[in-house]
């Protein structure tokens, strides 16, 4: 594992295309993920498999919260804890940065990350609702 660098976007975005269940959008871009990753240089992390991506998960930190995005496993690499080792150390990362609370978000029909996620002790909020403009 290691973290992501300018140099990897390309690879991570044909690699996100293969992966269901990840929504990619306006800000995910060439040049919209060079800026956020770097600024978060040390919360994004990405393995690789004979300099082939398996997985990958990027962390945000604004100052108060952190927020995960785009936690992908290639389906062969699954459950063998490689998931859980990103989530560890985004998390452990953005904790560092001083997020005081992490966020992720999960499209509606992702039914597998649902549960993925509740088994690593996330809660799904019922108290919100997420708007975007």
């Amino acid at each position: 594992m290691r973290t992501v660098s300018a140099g990897d976007i390309e690879d991570l975005l044909s690699f996100w295309r293969t992966i269901e269940g990840v929504g990619l959008g306006k800000g995910d871009d060439r040049e919209s993920l060079e800026r956020f990753i770097d600024r978060n240089p040390t919360a994004c992390f990405l393995l690789t498999e004979e300099e082939k991506i398996v997985g990958s998960v990027l962390g945000g930190f604004d100052g108060r919260r952190g927020y995960i995005y785009h936690l992908a496993v290639s389906p062969e690499m699954r459950r063998q804890g490689w998931g859980r080792m990103l989530m560890d150390a985004v998390c452990g990362e953005l904790e560092k940065l001083g997020a005081h609370k992490i966020h992720l978000f999960v499209l509606n029909d992702n039914h597998d990350a649902v549960e993925f996620y509740r088994h690593l002790g996330w809660e799904l909020r019922t108290d919100i609702k997420v708007m975007s403009k």
